[in-house]
């Protein structure tokens, strides 16, 4: 996390959280990174499973459409290899965000090699 992220960074990050609070969200974590591609993207983490995560992503992109928004989970994964990647396209969807990938990119891949190096709260 970079030291100094800007007001609006700092703005969105508490936009964020009141959010997360008003959806009864418990335990988590607000990141903010930069990328080359997207500015500021927002990495929230929490304790919650894979399904209750993807609900409050997907809640998070409707509520703030345009705003890079990448919530991780720290419990089970209690969806399929198939929901997972509806509901990641559901989320960018809604975020106004058009998925794509390159030739012969595994989303299920990527998001395992992911979860393998998951933060803690």
């Amino acid at each position: 996390m970079f030291e100094s992220t800007g007001a609006l960074a700092d703005s969105l990050r508490s936009v964020i959280a009141r959010e997360l609070e008003r959806m009864g969200v418990g335990e988590y974590r607000v990141d903010i990174r930069e990328g080359p591609d997207w500015g500021h993207v927002f990495v929230i983490t929490v304790r919650a499973s894979a399904s209750e995560a993807l609900r409050a992503n997907l809640e998070l992109q409707r509520r703030l459409p345009g705003v890079p928004i990448v919530v991780k989970w720290t419990g089970a994964t209690d969806v399929t290899d198939e929901e997972l990647v509806e509901r990641v396209l559901e989320i960018a969807e809604a975020g106004g965000f058009r998925a794509r990938a390159p030739p012969g990119f595994d989303a299920v891949q990527a998001v395992r090699e992911v979860r393998e190096d998951r933060w803690r709260i």
